[in-house]
């Protein structure tokens, strides 16, 4: 037993064996002047078996059998709907409006299935500890008031703190909350609830919350039982923006309801089935769709579960940016055809401690004097701990450089680059003994001073700040709405491609992963964009997040890199002007008087 509840002080294990032992013996009191004694169960254990059978395809009979007999509280069809989803499916996931009540179905769910599968550790995950601790508390103490029996399960009253919830059920099942946090690592659950996942960073939830359900639950016979839904995750949230990880997520379950229609259910609900049951007031509705001070957007994801290109703060335009999603295959080496004007430039954002040093590779195409250019792959430098010194990432970029021959390599010098660019100017030996060599600067005087004379000199460094990030941000901008970027298509679509081909169906799931990965760090990149809002500083175009959870390296590594390709263009066509298309003599045109 001090194995299986492990989270808990051994005074915790010894009260709650002793408190099992006593019952066993002198019964559990349901009611006053009715208890429940082992003998009864013993004697009816057939007709309890039907029951239970009953019940766990049909939760909501069981709530209805149990409700006290002057309760006025009954379960509305979706919600019933909602709950036998909830014991089913190993993948549930609920779009809905406000007034649903898919947090109190979700916990109430989750609470009955500690009861109907012994030994089940379930929990509740929030954005944040805090909130999910203040939710999972309210939620219970609602559901012990109209099912009072449902408080006869647990052991004692059970813990509630400002940050944690744990209930001990009298089967040895467990209900606790998680924290979306990096301390939660090594946890085991069987099951849980991932609450307004639109709030949460898909990257921790991936990292650390989803791998705690590694392990089924177990019998009593110590097996796993197959029909019942193992590893099971619930998704509940109102809509958000289609650039997050809650929208990929969704698809993702989506198609997978598609292929397999028995392992997961996606569905949604707006405010007209909350309103029909008296839920929201029909009126008030109405006086929000017509005040002019509410916007559109918003009432379209917190009441019509509409998911939304972008925030109405975004600068960017989500939906309009997705049209230039056309490219079908990320590059990882120069390919450049013979006779065409194209060329290779690598954009630089470094980052050290908490942030990331990004690079985008741009394949830059001269056409008509004009300068196109599509983002063929982004690279995360420093992937860990051990890799992020500046020593270790120089050795990344340059093998990056080694394979794809670029004209430039834009790096910001400012602040932390400076030492990023220290080390690209000298040599390095990775841990095979190959060695790198030293790159130069070709605009920064300091650096022709001290960097190797011999070195190829493809550096530009960039100093990002002021007035010149301000431009920075509006060449982003420009060169966006004028279509004269081009991106990879989104992970699903690329997945979709692959499995149709024998290769892609005979990729071990690493392979698959790392083919993947540029197009998922592409619809990163346009979810931090869609983050990025206007912030009121006179008249430079300051950028700021929406959310400061979600970083904005990927977006500088980009931007940085349309603005070199904008100063390239601009010194291409001054070169034109004064040589004449690059014949090497001047047009002249004369005009008569007259």
């Amino acid at each position: 037993m001090a194995e299986e509840f492990s989270l808990f002080s051994q005074s915790t294990l010894d009260k709650l064996e002793e408190t099992v032992t006593k019952e066993k013996k002198d019964g559990i009191e349901i009611d006053k002047g009715f208890i429940l004694t082992e003998s009864y169960l013993l004697e009816h254990i057939e007709l309890f078996e039907r029951y239970m059978d009953l019940f766990i395809a049909y939760p909501d009979i069981f709530l209805d059998i149990i409700a006290p007999s002057d309760s006025n509280f009954h379960l509305f069809f979706y919600q019933r709907i909602f709950l036998r989803a909830c014991f089913r499916y190993r993948y549930h996931y609920v779009t809905a409006c406000r007034a649903f009540s898919k947090t109190f179905l979700s916990i109430l769910a989750i609470y009955l299935q500690c009861i109907f599968l012994p030994g089940t550790k379930r929990f509740i995950c929030a954005p944040g500890k805090n909130q999910s601790a203040k939710i999972a508390k309210d939620k219970i103490f609602e559901i012990w008031d109209k099912y009072p029996l449902l408080k006869k399960e647990i052991i004692g009253e059970g813990s509630f703190g400002k940050d944690y919830i744990s209930l001990l059920f009298r089967n040895k099942s467990l209900f606790d909350v998680v924290g979306a946090l990096d301390s939660e690592r090594g946890g085991r659950r069987h099951g849980g609830l991932i609450d307004e996942v639109r709030d949460h960073d898909g990257e921790i939830l991936n990292s650390v919350v989803l791998p705690l359900m590694n392990v089924s639950r177990r019998t009593v016979l110590g097996e796993v039982n197959l029909n019942e839904p193992n590893q099971q995750q619930l998704y509940m949230t109102s809509a958000g923006v289609k650039s997050s990880y809650a929208y990929m997520k969704l698809i993702d379950l989506l198609e997978m309801q598609i292929i397999n229609p028995k392992e997961a259910f996606v569905w949604g609900c707006d405010y007209r089935v909350p309103v029909m049951h008296g839920l929201l007031d029909r009126s008030y509705i109405k006086e929000l769709q017509m005040s002019p001070s509410y916007n559109e957007e918003t009432f379209a994801r917190e009441y019509m579960s509409v998911w939304t290109g972008g925030g109405e703060d975004s600068w960017f335009n989500f939906d309009k940016l997705q049209k230039y999603r056309k490219l079908k295959n990320p590059e990882t080496h120069f390919s450049v055809r013979q006779g065409t004007s194209q060329f290779y430039l690598l954009s630089v954002d470094v980052g050290r401690i908490h942030d990331q040093t990004v690079c985008s590779v741009f394949k830059v195409k001269i056409q008509g004097g004009k300068y196109y250019c599509s983002l063929v792959n982004i690279f995360i430098l420093g992937k860990n701990i051990k890799a992020k010194t500046f020593y270790q990432q120089a050795i990344e970029l340059k093998r990056i450089i080694r394979d794809f021959k670029p004209k430039e390599v834009v790096i910001d010098t400012n602040g932390l680059g400076v030492g990023f660019a220290d080390e690209m100017i000298r040599t390095q030996i990775d841990e095979f003994g190959e060695s790198y060599p030293a790159y130069g600067f070709h605009n920064d005087d300091t650096y022709k001073k001290v960097q190797p004379k011999e070195a190829l000199q493809i550096l530009y460094g960039i100093k990002a700040s002021g007035s010149l990030k301000s431009q920075i941000n509006g060449n982003a901008y420009s060169r966006l709405n004028g279509g004269t970027v081009r991106f990879l298509i989104t992970e699903q679509s690329a997945k979709n491609a692959l499995l149709e081909t024998k290769i892609g169906r005979k990729m071990k799931p690493e392979q698959r992963i790392k083919r993947l990965l540029p197009h998922e760090m592409t619809t990163k990149l346009f979810e931090e964009m869609a983050n990025l809002r206007l912030k009121r500083t006179g008249m430079d175009i300051v950028l700021e997040s929406i959310n400061t959870r979600f970083p904005d390296d990927k977006y500088y590594s980009f931007a940085y890199g349309l603005w070199r390709i904008k100063e390239l263009e601009e010194e291409s066509y001054k070169r034109r002007r004064r040589f004449g298309n690059g014949s090497g003599t001047r047009k002249l045109i004369f005009f008569s008087g007259g």
